[in-house]
């Protein structure tokens, strides 16, 4: 008899989602995320912040291109997945902890902070 499975992992739930991903973006997010999977969503916040930070000092130094844009995509991409984790109650989530984790993550929370630091850093 097949052992039962085990629950399921962040790791496992994201491999689901971006099997559906274009190859290029999936090749982007993997990297960015592999590090990060162990503190949960909210390493998926972290991981999106870096992949913005990434494409973000890539334009700054000439004009954006191709990766800079992929980069930006798979920011983007991590952060909804972070959010979608945190809803699915097949990882433990549901509705409010979404929305305490986007409350956490967003303009007057970890995101916000990072901008707010960096626009007083440089001007």
């Amino acid at each position: 008899m097949p052992a039962e499975p085990g629950p399921l992992t962040l790791e496992a739930w994201l491999t689901r989602r971006i099997e559906e991903a274009p190859p290029e973006l999936a090749e982007a997010v993997w990297p960015l995320v592999r590090g990060r999977l162990a503190e949960g969503e909210e390493g998926l916040v972290h991981a999106a912040l870096d992949a913005l930070a990434i494409a973000a000092h890539g334009a700054a130094d000439g004009a954006p291109n191709r990766a800079e844009a992929v980069t930006l995509l798979a920011a983007d991409a991590i952060l909804t997945y972070a959010l979608e984790a945190a809803a699915d109650p097949a990882l433990g989530g549901s509705a409010a902890r979404a929305s305490r984790l986007a409350e956490w993550a967003g303009p007057r929370g970890l995101i916000g902070n990072r901008f707010n630091e960096e626009e007083t850093a440089g001007g």
